[in-house]
């Protein structure tokens, strides 16, 4: 499970931010259902637009992206490709921070690591069997001696250290060179750490396709699609053939996701992913469905079609799922069970965790407060004056348990909401009505000259 995350100078994230999946307060579970109840599994995100949200769960994009695929992406780059703050020029030169704390059974791994565009600056891996910290490396380049290895950590540690180049992290370099103590971590972040964002809905859309071959799978996707109340009665695969053109853009686009996949495994979903899904509609009593193409349904048809192979398998897998703009095109409604079968430890059995960005306050209570997030299950981004993203916890406001949070959101109790500045919009419509208005007089005179010219 995720803990937490830390991170700084990336984006309009400048100053270290840290997000925690540790509970402070809530109702909890009883201590017969499996989870760890000090741990959260569901955390929404809410913030004006351009407030930093989607930056916050790239930046956990970007460590999974760097963990997994370091040594052997970046070997031929000249840089890294971070992005850093970019409203103030020192900081283009300043490290890059990126940690998070994990957890597997009752053992904690904090895990992080520093870097600029030219170089990795620092990095570390630490161990928690009891409450005593183990420390299995540290790298730290502006020391005399750049590593340290504990002695719990047994491996091939200098050696693999003198393959690990500037621009590489010790440990994609060390799972690349079978080291199994490392692969722990790396392990968790490369196969349980899971993200939907809009860019990468093709592949999405191709995965929960793939979940056809699976018949348990496969049904628990047309059950949902069902629950939607969309008017889908069934689901099918027709198979078809594809050029070399459809082969290399799913290729393309199915990376966008699964950055380390083998070429095996992308060749293998080829073969599915030619095929085509169509949808059954009830027509009648007594009637056969008639079936539907995916790409003429609804736009709601299809981003629940692409969620919903993501959310079956971090059910399934005990995933930690980073889900951006949850509320694009899907009813406040589905979008409130989605969240509401993460918190349910009998529909989570493996404690499953979500996070989110939305707009949608509705999630947050109100009217459909039977679905709300818990107070500690709310986050904010709100960007300071000097264009830096903040983020912060609801819990930091202490609201009290009968307060309803949408309404104390909207009304800018918690902060995080846009500042409108109305006479911008007012001399926007004025400039536009005078603009308009100067055309039409223009045209009239020239009918008039038209018709006189007739006449």
């Amino acid at each position: 499970m995720l803990l937490s995350f830390r991170v700084s100078n990336y984006c309009s994230i400048r100053d270290e931010q840290e997000f925690s999946f540790v509970r402070v307060s809530r109702e909890r579970p009883g201590d017969d259902n499996g989870w760890d109840e000090n741990v959260g599994t569901v955390a929404g995100t809410f913030g004006a637009n351009a407030s930093g949200k989607s930056n916050f769960v790239q930046a956990l994009r970007f460590m999974r992206t760097a963990v997994v695929s370091s040594y052997e992406s970046w070997a031929s780059r000249d840089s890294i490709p971070i992005t850093p703050f970019a409203l103030e020029a020192s900081f283009k030169r300043e490290p890059s921070l990126f940690e998070v704390v994990l957890q597997f059974g009752k053992v904690r791994y904090q895990y992080g690591f520093r870097l600029t565009g030219e170089r990795v600056v620092s990095e570390w891996l630490y161990v928690y069997p009891t409450h005593r910290r183990q420390v299995w490396f540290e790298r730290d380049t502006d020391s005399e001696d750049e590593w340290y290895f504990g002695k719990s950590f047994t491996g091939r540690n200098r050696v693999i250290a003198d393959l690990t180049r500037p621009t590489t992290l010790f440990l994609s370099a060390a799972v690349a060179n079978n080291h199994k103590m490392a692969g722990r971590v790396e392990h968790y972040i490369r196969a349980h750490l899971r993200f939907a964002f809009p860019d990468n809905i093709g592949g999405r859309t191709q995965f929960t396709q793939g979940l056809s071959s699976n018949e348990g799978r496969w049904k628990s996707v047309i059950d949902l699609m069902r629950f939607a109340d969309l008017g889908i009665s069934n689901a099918r695969v027709r198979h078809d053939t594809w050029n070399i053109e459809q082969r290399q853009a799913f290729a393309k686009a199915f990376r966008v996701m699964n950055e380390d996949a083998p070429e095996e495994e992308i060749t293998t979903l080829i073969e599915r992913a030619s095929d085509t899904v169509e949808f059954g509609h009830s027509t009648g009593a007594n009637q056969e469905a008639a079936y539907l193409p995916l790409d003429v349904e609804s736009l709601g048809t299809r981003t629940l079609f692409a969620l919903a192979g993501p959310v079956i398998r971090a059910i399934g897998n005990g995933d930690t799922l980073i889900v951006d703009e949850i509320d694009a095109s899907l009813h406040p409604r589905l979008t409130c069970e989605i969240i509401r079968t993460f918190k349910d430890p009998d529909e989570n059995p493996k404690q499953a965790q979500l996070i989110f960005t939305s707009h949608d306050t509705t999630l947050m209570g109100g009217l459909l407060s039977e679905a709300g997030l818990d107070r500690d299950e709310v986050w904010f981004t709100e960007k300071e004056i000097d264009g830096a993203t903040r983020l912060y916890p609801l819990t930091d406001f202490s609201p009290r348990k009968a307060e309803n949070l949408e309404r104390g959101y909207l009304q800018g109790r918690y902060g995080a909401v846009p500042y409108l500045h109305r006479n911008f919009l007012s001399d926007a419509i004025k400039r536009e009505i005078e603009q308009v208005s100067t055309s039409e007089r223009n045209r009239e005179s020239e009918l008039d000259l038209d018709v006189s010219d007739v006449r």
